[in-house]
């Protein structure tokens, strides 16, 4: 690229006149950017400077070194400085040596302009021989051994080169920013901090940062970043909104105070002689303009000390481009965040979340520094859960550093009844990873575990505990022997547990333990279910327990967890002891079935033959104070069943239940004497019984006689003509032979049978007479007498019905009697 050139200085008389004008300028610069430049190279000396200074005084003038952009977009940089004092002015002569940057266009080399300060191709006289070609190239000419004055420099600086960063950034980002006033008693100064400065700045921001080493009258300048002298910098003091002023003349001032992490971070980097990483950083991924994280990663991991607000930026950096550093670098810079009392170290949160973030991304050993500091800050926490730990996570020297640091917090931990069961997996976890003895607290810990999981109050408290047995194999075990043994002597509240949490029962050591493998598959008991022997079967299908009877133990269990209650219905317990009466009285669930028959409700059929089938089995086995219901109930199933049942007794059978009913109980004797009442009310019954019951007087058997005769069951019957002989024919028996019977029988006929009789049809009175008179002839004419109505009362009926009259030859019939009708006269 070739850049037209512009001298510019106080000339003699001549053809051109005299005075201050362009005396070479390249073939090609438009005028208009002519009367442009020559507001902008203009030299005034500083206020003290001598009025006719020797050499050595000229050298110590200031150099006025700038670039400025230009109306047309252009830019100009430019060199000026005092040659010394002839006729020209009152300023004396300086010399201008201007280059034309097109617009668009980067410097040779894509320098940014202040890299220029130095070239060798700047000169302080115009060219002989007339207008100078366009300059080809530009060298940068910086003087030797300035690298280490600007480390010093950066260094002495400190924070006033983080608070002048931190003002470039904000003219980068906002054109209406203050401009940056740099005053320094030495032009040579500005331009050290402008060299500093546009290293750490992003590449386009360094480009076109227009700036000026010197001037007289920094309120007039256009320039982005003004030089000036310490007494020039007072035009323009306490006007923050507009300047911001840096002065390092007063030693005693404080310097600008900023929290910009960015500035911070290239300031300190700056400082620690480590400027070639501001080059490394804007190759990095995600190293946006002015973006911390990069530079400050690379700090760490070469061991410059960042700022505290910078650790944090750098991590969030590091986890989101996992793979930008190589092994040595990422493991350099882990060490550094990792560093206990550094500024801004990383809490323990942000160091797991930087973990996660290299999971699968880079090999264990190099994250093993934030993987060490996890599990030593979360063992000293006594609310934290240590990490978890897989092999390779802890190489040496961390795994032995740590087993000696955390052996006794660890165990510790884990002894301790209030641990919370998350951390006490982390710290078998950790226990297991460094080595740490722990064997012997295990016991007390299985103990502990077991305790919680049956707590029914701690419910929310358990949810870690398959976590904790999954991570320790002996515990597990020991465990599992525990609740088996709970399992037998409570299951409904071990089952309770594990339907609450699931808990590892496969696995080495599980497949013995019968009782805890019920209470496993259990479920819970549906009220309403039928016949819960079906659910037994299922049960001990699930559990593995079905190719064989069971132990009497396991039995018990497996009846305990299909019926906690432990109220089995009459035929469930029937179904129960098909296993056989040895096994349940070896159990325990004897007593249940023998319950399950004396304690049925009325309304199971299936308590009388379960009666009997336990008498079956040998009355020793049964205590004496049940073996009077059971006689009664099994009588129950005699009178039941007296033509099925062989060992229904041919008499006696009033005086039995009296018996028997001496020693049972309440709901027993009902039971018997409503079967006896049954019996007695069939057709078909002993004619002895029934005198033995009406000569018994026994209030309780003549009770249940009544209330049978009034059921609607009967009474639904009794319109039949048979059913109405039969009663008829009992209920005038056995008249007077005691005043239970004689007033049970004849409220029966009045109350029951004769509102029957009213309403039969005439026909059917006459099959119920011919019935009467086949089980007892002499009663027929009592039954047809009993039958008719009170004289006149038939006729009065039909009249008060509305009905026909008779015949005076047919004789009245009581059947025809009707109620009258509703509303009749």
């Amino acid at each position: 690229m070739s850049l037209l050139q512009m001298h510019y200085t106080s000339a003699p008389p001549g053809p051109d006149g005299s005075g201050f004008r362009f005396t070479a300028v390249s073939p090609g610069v438009p005028h208009a950017v002519l009367r442009e430049a020559e507001q902008l190279v203009g030299y005034e000396p500083p206020r003290d400077a001598p009025a006719r200074p020797t050499d050595d005084e000229l050298a110590a003038f200031p150099e006025m070194f700038g670039f400025t952009r230009l109306s047309d977009g252009s830019g100009l940089l430019s060199r000026t400085v005092y040659t010394g004092a002839d006729y020209s002015g009152r300023w004396g002569n300086f010399h201008a040596h201007a280059l034309l940057v097109p617009a668009g266009e980067p410097l040779p080399g894509d320098l940014p302009p202040i890299a220029l300060w130095g070239a060798a191709e700047w000169t302080d006289r115009s060219p002989e021989g007339g207008a100078p070609p366009p300059l080809e190239r530009l060298t940068p000419g910086l003087p030797g051994g300035l690298g280490a004055t600007l480390t010093a420099f950066a260094a002495e600086a400190g924070p006033r080169l983080a608070a002048l960063l931190a003002d470039l950034r904000r003219l980068a980002e906002d054109p209406r920013a203050p401009q940056v006033v740099l005053a320094e008693q030495d032009s040579r100064d500005v331009a050290h901090w402008l060299i500093v400065a546009c290293a750490a700045l992003p590449r386009d921001v360094a480009r076109n940062l227009t700036f000026t080493t010197y001037t007289r009258r920094p309120q007039h300048a256009r320039q982005q970043v003004v030089g000036v002298r310490p007494e020039d910098a007072r035009a323009v003091t306490g006007q923050p909104h507009r300047y911001a002023v840096h002065d390092r003349s007063d030693p005693h001032a404080a310097p600008p105070a900023t929290d910009d992490a960015w500035a911070l971070t290239a300031a300190a980097v700056w400082a620690s002689g480590a400027g070639a990483l501001f080059t490394t950083a804007r190759d990095l991924p995600g190293a946006g303009p002015f973006a911390a994280g990069p530079l400050a990663a690379l700090a760490l991991a070469g061991g410059v000390p960042v700022p505290a607000g910078a650790v944090a930026e750098a991590a969030r950096w590091a986890a989101a481009h996992p793979r930008a550093l190589d092994e040595a670098a990422l493991e350099a810079f882990l060490r550094a965040v990792c560093e206990e009392g550094r500024p801004g170290a990383l809490a323990p949160d942000a160091l797991a979340d930087l973990l996660a973030a290299f999971r699968d991304t880079v090999p264990l050993a190099v994250t093993a520094p934030v993987t060490a500091r996890l599990v030593a800050a979360a063992v000293h926490d006594r609310a934290a859960t240590p990490p978890p730990l897989p092999p390779g996570a802890l190489p040496e020297p961390y795994r032995t550093r740590l087993t000696g640091e955390l052996g006794e917090p660890v165990r510790a931990g884990i002894a301790t009844p209030t641990t919370p069961l998350r951390r006490v997996g982390g710290l078998l976890a950790t226990a297991r990873a460094l080595g740490v003895e722990h064997e012997d607290l295990l016991p007390g810990l299985a103990e502990r575990l077991c305790r919680r999981v049956l707590d029914r109050a701690g419910a929310d408290s358990v949810r870690d505990v398959p976590d904790v047995l999954a991570g320790s194999e002996p515990l597990r075990v020991r465990f599992l022997d525990l609740l088996e043994v709970r399992a037998a002597d409570d299951p409904t509240a071990v089952a309770r547990a594990l339907r609450a949490v699931p808990l590892p029962l496969d696995g080495p050591g599980g497949g013995d333990r019968a009782h805890l493998r019920l209470c496993a598959a259990a479920v819970e008991p549906e009220p309403g279910t039928k016949n819960r022997t079906v659910v037994l079967r299922e049960l001990r299908r699930a559990a593995g327990l079905d190719g064989g009877p069971p132990t009497p133990m396991v039995l018990r269990t497996a009846l305990a967890l299909v019926w906690p209650d432990r109220t089995q219905t009459a035929a469930e317990a029937a179904a129960l002891l098909d296993d056989g009466a040895a096994l349940h009285q070896a159990a325990g669930t004897w007593n249940d079935l023998v319950a399950a028959a004396i304690e049925a409700p009325a309304s199971d059929t299936d308590a009388p033959l379960l009666a009997k089938r336990l008498l079956a089995e040998g009355v020793e086995a049964l205590g004496r104070s049940v073996v009077a219901d059971l006689k009664l109930l099994s009588l129950v199933h005699a009178l039941q069943h007296p033509d099925g049942d062989p060992s229904v007794p041919h008499g006696g059978l009033v005086h039995r239940v009296q018996g028997l009913s001496h020693n049972a109980r309440p709901a027993v004797q009902k039971r018997a004497s409503h079967a006896l009442a049954l019996l007695l009310l069939r057709p078909r019954r002993p004619a002895e019984e029934l005198k033995a019951f009406a000569e018994s007087n026994d209030p309780n058997l003549i009770d249940a006689y009544d209330k049978a005769a009034r059921s609607p069951v009967l009474t639904d019957f009794l319109a039949a003509p048979h059913r109405v002989a039969d009663c008829y024919v009992v209920w005038t028996s056995h008249e007077r032979v005691g005043p239970l019977w004689e007033l049970t029988r004849t409220g029966l006929l009045d109350e029951v049978l004769r509102p029957v009789v009213r309403r039969l049809p005439d026909d059917q009175i006459r099959a119920a007479a011919e019935l009467v008179a086949r089980q007892a002839p002499a009663r027929r004419a009592a039954f047809e007498e009993w039958c008719r109505p009170a004289g006149g009362m038939k006729q009065l009926f039909r009249r008060l019905g509305g009905g026909r009259r008779p015949d005076k030859a047919q004789e009245p019939r009581w059947g025809d009697v009707r109620p009258p009708r509703e509303g009749g006269r």
